[in-house]
């Protein structure tokens, strides 16, 4: 198991050369056998696809570079357990062949093995980011109506004394 300390400064390492478009600097922390994946529907096509090894992660990673501007995200928690870490990033990001800014967060699962990434896992909104991709139509935005109730549950409970 690696130092609680050492995976934290290669978390931040990871993600400063993220916000850079380091790729280099990216595969430093990924070992060559690793796995990567956005966690959604397979419907997503390659949005979600599992990618493995060096050769296909940098791909991956350069087409998400140069698709995606994380530069302004920032890493709101860190919780390490064992040798795996969960990051917490919020803030605006943009899909930049559309030039469109979007405030979102996302969470990551990093496994560790040997002191370098094994396995990356992203939690994301996919919807947005199939909406960007174009995968499916715009949405639009919420009107306030709800066709089901805030508080589901309030049918269900009697009503106070």
């Amino acid at each position: 198991m690696t130092d609680r300390r050492e995976l934290e400064r290669t978390v931040r390492a990871f993600y400063r050369a993220r916000n850079d478009n380091d790729i280099d600097a990216i595969m430093n922390c990924v070992d060559p056998r690793a796995s990567f994946r956005i966690t959604g529907s397979y419907r997503l096509g390659p949005l979600t696809h599992m990618v493995e090894g060096e050769t296909e992660i940098r791909a991956r990673f350069g087409d998400l570079m140069a698709a995606w501007d994380l530069s302004d995200m920032e890493v709101e928690s860190v919780h390490v357990d064992g040798d795996t870490v969960l990051v917490h990033r919020s803030g605006p990001i943009r899909f930049i062949p559309k030039d469109v800014f979007i405030d979102t967060e996302m969470l990551d699962k990093l496994t560790f093995e040997d002191g370098r990434i094994i396995e990356y896992t992203e939690f994301v909104d996919t919807l947005m980011a199939a909406e960007m991709v174009g995968f499916v139509k715009p949405s639009g935005i919420w009107t306030g109506v709800s066709a089901m109730p805030v508080d589901p549950l309030a049918e269900e409970r009697p009503a106070a004394p």
